[in-house]
């Protein structure tokens, strides 16, 4: 069941060219709570409308727009009043220029850089995978054993409507350069490996945005998986 939603947003000044600023925002709904298609759609559409109403900075923009929405999330699981897991959903959230990069985000969707053929997760990851690996790092787990764990995707922070206690929020800008890729998506991606995503973005110098996505998804299709998770791809190319 597709339960991702995502939207752009141009945010550019009144006297700014058209797509000078760019507002990104993902969700990925959660499986087994009621209404996770719903809940990513909620959180996103709430959270781009709280950014366009805010008249702070952009790093604070992002975060009480991250907030409003988990708030608007609340409200509407207490109206369901439903026995079943809250509805929830991950958010990423991007706000950029050609100069510079701002980011919040809370659960396990990634917002990754391409520069210059090396690809890099900017934001955290909140699932168990993170200390999973480092289990492995310290020698109390095998790499086989860690990357079938039963609990490796678990959340350890998502937009529940409860208070946020983990987020990921880049309150310095963060330098981009010409030719930087910027990705924003769902964990469905991870489908490929980092070396397949390198290699195909290495082509993407010569081709626009919406054609690294579409190449990403048909990637993600190709490998046909059992039980594939949902996969939403959102591409900027820095000028």
């Amino acid at each position: 069941m597709q339960e991702d939603f995502y939207a752009f947003s141009d945010i550019s000044a009144t006297k700014e060219p058209s797509g000078s600023r760019m507002l990104v925002a993902l969700g990925d709904g959660l499986g087994a709570h009621v209404g996770g298609n719903v809940a990513s759609y909620l959180i996103v559409d709430e959270f781009v409308k709280a950014y366009k109403r805010s008249t702070l900075s952009t790093s604070w923009r992002l975060r009480v727009a991250l907030e409003t929405a988990n708030e608007k999330l609340r409200d509407l699981s207490a109206k369901l009043a439903t026995e079943q897991a809250p509805m929830g959903s991950t958010l990423v959230g991007v706000a950029a220029t050609k100069e510079c990069l701002h980011w919040v985000s809370v659960g396990d969707s990634p917002l990754f850089l391409f520069r210059a053929g090396e690809l890099t997760r900017l934001n955290a990851d909140h699932s168990l995978a993170p200390i999973l690996d480092e289990r492995v790092r310290i020698g109390e787990l095998s790499v086989a054993d860690a990357a079938r764990h039963p609990d490796r995707h678990i959340l350890q922070s998502a937009c529940l409507g409860h208070p946020l206690t983990i987020v990921d929020a880049r309150m310095d800008p963060y330098e981009l350069k010409s030719g930087d890729i910027v990705i924003v998506a769902s964990d469905g991606i991870h489908t490929l490996s980092h070396k397949h995503l390198e290699q195909m973005l290495t082509f993407g110098k010569t081709t626009t945005a919406g054609k690294i996505a579409d190449a990403i998804i048909f990637a993600v299709r190709c490998a046909d998986q059992p039980r594939q998770d949902n996969a939403t791809v959102c591409v900027l190319k820095i000028p």
